[in-house]
């Protein structure tokens, strides 16, 4: 009895050594692919992070490139700008009075009368609906003092402003043109008419003439970035209009409706040069007449 259970005995063992090795193979594989598992999660993570970091990193060198060439772009247009101070080619003798960011200075060429002058914001700024409350308020002094100086002649101002080439940077000058007032009184239905039949009334989308008078600020009728052309009489408003069709608009409207209200010839005024001696001393009786209504002495 004692020997057949010491045989029962060591056949059990044996048989549990042989399931034991028959198993070792299958914990084995079973380690084998928990290690894998993991090592292919850890791969896929750092793949993903890597594929994260390389879109990121392409989107901010993209954006980069974007900002450069943006940069470079105002610069060159800055460089190319006429009414630009620190221009080369800026014609320094023709400036009458400068603000701090604002300046008025004598139209250079196509004159419409003597007295044609230009307010400009120092800013490169396509349009006084783009420009800031501060340099719109110091474009207004001069609009008041304009006024003033031509209330003593017998004359009233005609401010006019064509805003349109957004795409190349232009920088806006508002152009005041004196009138003797009984011409004055003729410009807003001779400006109205014009307007109304500038463009097809059945293609545009916008009305033909927006009715500006008792309007402080523009902007508040002409969104940004929108093209326009405005004239305001005095400084009680005027008539607006958006240009739908660059392409097709000119940018002497202004001075062509002002040249047959005055019944001049527009191309002639539009040809008009004059040398440097000249603007100069057209400069200088325009200083001296400015210079008791001149707002910038009080910041000088």
């Amino acid at each position: 009895e004692k020997l057949s259970d010491r045989w029962d005995y060591e056949e059990n063992m044996a048989m549990a050594g042989a399931s034991s090795k028959r198993k070792a193979p299958e914990k084995a594989f079973d380690a084998e692919e928990d290690e894998y598992g993991s090592n292919l999660g850890n791969t896929l993570k750092k793949m993903e992070s890597k594929d994260k970091k390389m879109k990121t990193a392409d989107l901010e060198e993209r954006a980069k490139r974007v900002a450069v060439q943006e940069h470079q772009r105002a610069e060159a247009a800055t460089s190319r700008d006429p009414f630009n101070l620190d221009n080369p080619r800026f014609p320094r003798h023709a400036l009458v009075a400068v603000g701090t960011r604002a300046y008025l200075m004598i139209q250079t060429k196509g004159r419409v009368c003597d007295g044609h002058c230009l307010i400009v914001p120092m800013a490169l700024c396509p349009s006084t609906t783009n420009c800031d409350e501060d340099t719109l308020e110091e474009m207004r002094n001069f609009k008041k003092c304009l006024m003033q100086m031509y209330h003593t002649m017998d004359q009233d101002c005609i401010f006019i402003e064509t805003a349109t080439g957004f795409n190349r940077h232009p920088h806006v000058a508002v152009e005041c043109v004196p009138l003797t007032r009984k011409t004055a009184a003729n410009a807003p239905m001779y400006f109205k008419k014009a307007l109304s039949e500038c463009e097809n009334e059945w293609e545009a989308q916008n009305k033909a003439v927006i009715d500006t008078r008792g309007v402080r600020k523009l902007s508040s009728k002409i969104p940004k970035n929108m093209p326009y052309f405005s004239v305001e009489f005095g400084l009680q408003g005027g008539f607006a209009h958006v240009i739908e069709n660059e392409g097709a608009w000119s940018k002497h409207f202004g001075v062509d409706i002002l040249a047959g209200l005055l019944r001049k010839d527009a191309e002639i005024i539009k040809r008009e040069r004059s040398d440097i001696a000249h603007e100069r001393r057209l400069c200088e009786m325009f200083k001296a007449g400015f210079e008791q209504f001149d707002w910038t002495k009080a910041i000088q």
